[in-house]
């Protein structure tokens, strides 16, 4: 079982994984966004400059819909690994969608899309500060 957390500020439901992006070089930890309504995974520009990654490496911008609207993305694969400590790592290899830098996504956090919660069951219950992936 993995275990989430609620938000301090926004009371919103996270997960903490590791992302690795190989073309790029790229890996480390990331805080996702448990979204319902993000068809797939998403790493978004404040984790990405965190990540350092390179934009310049990245080619074949596609519009992408969200609820701000259309915004230009590039689809590159990825893993991403979940811990269950003390018994398992899950690793899902994805194809990610990495949002191109705009002053519009500032403080928007990584999205954890259904590509990978479709797998899974969540148990969300904020009122016994309880988020549960099996």
């Amino acid at each position: 079982m993995l275990t989430g957390r609620f938000g301090d500020t926004t009371g919103a439901p996270y997960l903490e994984g590791r992302l690795a992006i190989p073309r790029l070089n790229v890996e480390g930890n990331v805080s996702f966004l448990a979204d319902t309504g993000a068809d797939e995974t998403a790493l978004m520009p404040d984790d990405a400059n965190l990540l350092n990654v390179d934009f310049s490496m990245l080619g074949n911008t596609t519009q992408v819909l969200g609820v701000g609207g259309a915004t230009g993305a590039f689809h590159e694969p990825a893993v991403v690994a979940f811990t269950d400590p003390g018994k398992c790592v899950y690793y899902y290899s994805v194809l990610l969608w990495i949002s191109a830098p705009t002053r519009n996504h500032v403080g928007i956090p990584t999205l954890l899309g259904r590509n990978i919660l479709d797998r899974w069951r969540m148990v969300y219950e904020p009122s016994k500060d309880r988020l549960t992936f099996t």
